[in-house]
């Protein structure tokens, strides 16, 4: 017994090195013209919320319009309703004083997450409801990033929820539902054949589920009907990152704010010029 804990305690150090890594990788993509702000801080600043949710709804429009139904595309009266909720879980990343990206997120319950299934059942039909700001996981609502964008845009959004948003407010795991949209050019193979399989290179046949692999999740389950998505055959694919410092931050609970801190001023830029009053 005692060998297999061993065992078990090493190959989990082993996944702490390899997600520490990943954070780490993608803090070496620095792209000086990339900057990240939270909603929290901007409206802080004095930021117009509603011209602030224009940007949000745009950027959804530009990104999911001819992707999918238009139940699950932004409207301003959905986007206030997040900035209201959560405005600490919202971010934009900003290139050349342009939104050109936008991530959102809550918190729930892992009861609440087994429960709703759908991406609207979680999301309150986009209205971010469910959140509940004492929930000991993430789930990641939304990642809009436009074509226009820098390469790195969307690691560095990702990196910045990850930090201050997960290990900096001590969650457990993220949680988010991938799209699969290559997917039916794969029809012929049946859903777990596409989902796990890899190409002779070794990455996952599906470029977005690659996306989030190389960034430490890991696939939990497949998900039938989780979205209207022809191009996925309407299958969701629920991926999980677990907080390698969890257990460190609920000991020693000061670290959390230390962590915030660190990420606010290695990523957090607010604008100069941009959405004012």
């Amino acid at each position: 017994m005692a060998w297999k804990i061993f065992i078990l305690e090493r190959k989990r150090s082993a996944e702490m090195k390899d997600k520490l890594k990943a954070l780490l990788k993608l803090f070496k993509k620095k792209n000086k013209s990339l900057r990240v702000a939270s909603v929290e801080m901007l409206l802080k600043k004095g930021f117009s919320a509603e011209n602030l949710a224009r940007e949000f709804v745009r950027i959804n429009e530009e990104v999911w319009r001819e992707i999918t139904n238009e139940k699950y595309i932004w409207t301003l009266k959905k986007v206030i309703s997040q900035f209201a909720i959560c405005p600490h879980l919202i971010y934009c990343v900003f290139e050349d004083e342009e939104i050109v990206g936008t991530l959102s997120s809550i918190c729930l319950t892992e009861n609440d997450l087994k429960r709703n299934k759908s991406w609207l059942e979680k999301t309150a039909d986009g209205f971010l409801t469910t959140h509940k700001e004492d929930g000991n996981i993430g789930f990641g609502v939304d990642l809009s990033v436009t074509r226009k964008a820098s390469k790195k845009a969307s690691d560095r959004l990702v990196l910045t929820a990850i930090l201050i948003s997960g290990i900096g407010k001590g969650i457990k795991s993220i949680y988010l539902g991938a799209r699969i949209p290559s997917f039916h050019k794969h029809s012929t193979m049946n859903v777990e054949e596409y989902v796990y399989g890899k190409k002779k290179n070794g990455k996952p046949l599906d470029p977005e589920l690659y996306f989030y692999l190389k960034n430490g999740f890991e696939i939990v389950e497949i998900i039938p009907e989780y979205m209207d998505d022809p191009d996925s055959l309407n299958y969701g694919v629920l991926l999980r990152w677990n907080n390698p410092l969890y257990k460190i931050t609920i000991t020693f609970p000061f670290l959390k704010a230390i962590i915030r801190l660190v990420g606010k001023a290695l990523f957090i830029r607010t604008p100069t010029n941009l959405i004012s009053h």
